[in-house]
């Protein structure tokens, strides 16, 4: 048996749980998370992405409004809500690939890594209603809502609702590496 081979225990431990806890994050939590978003690659460093954040009231009751039945159920909560905006016209399509996606996607994930590496719960959804998320936030064409994403510290699973509670309480698995990993060409069916 060989030994696995060296991962960051950020990777392996981050999870997208649910359960938050009912206070406000502390002065500079977000702007540390800002910074780890902003320092992800894109292609030609072109960075087509903003990140809102639905700071107000009235912003975060669009945010709320947003989500669909299930999320509104755990992530109403979160201190911290935020849109993953993504602008297609700062990142043009190639060979019908739209490229400001993938950067968006790296974007995200470096938010939701630095989040779990301090301890917080960072929770990126696509179960909102897009169409509210542009008018509600009068995000201008071309750019597009990408991510909802909600964040605040750990709280109590027992506080969850029991369906809700049940999805944070699973196991957090991965398929094995021989199952994702093609060598050279997919095999004849």
């Amino acid at each position: 048996m060989t030994a696995a081979p060296a991962v960051l225990d950020v990777l392996i431990h981050r999870r997208s749980d649910r359960h938050f806890a009912d206070r406000p994050l502390e002065p500079g939590v977000a702007d540390t998370l800002f910074e780890a978003f902003r320092w992800a690659p894109s292609s030609n460093n072109r960075q087509p992405w903003r990140l809102l954040v639905a700071q107000s009231p009235e912003a975060a009751r669009t945010w709320d409004d947003a989500l669909s039945e299930g999320n509104r159920a755990w992530a109403t909560v979160a201190p911290l809500k935020l849109v993953l905006v993504g602008n297609p016209a700062e990142q043009a399509d190639r060979d019908g690939l739209q490229c400001f996606m993938l950067d968006c996607g790296l974007a995200l994930e470096n938010l939701l890594v630095q989040g779990c590496a301090m301890g917080l719960t960072a929770h990126a959804m696509v179960g909102w209603d897009a169409a509210k998320v542009a008018a509600g936030f009068a995000i201008p064409a071309p750019m597009r809502p990408v991510a909802l994403v909600a964040v605040g510290y750990r709280g109590r699973v027992e506080d969850l609702a029991p369906e809700v509670r049940e999805k944070d309480l699973r196991p957090r698995t991965r398929r094995a590496v021989d199952e994702i990993v093609i060598r050279d060409r997919f095999p004849a069916p």
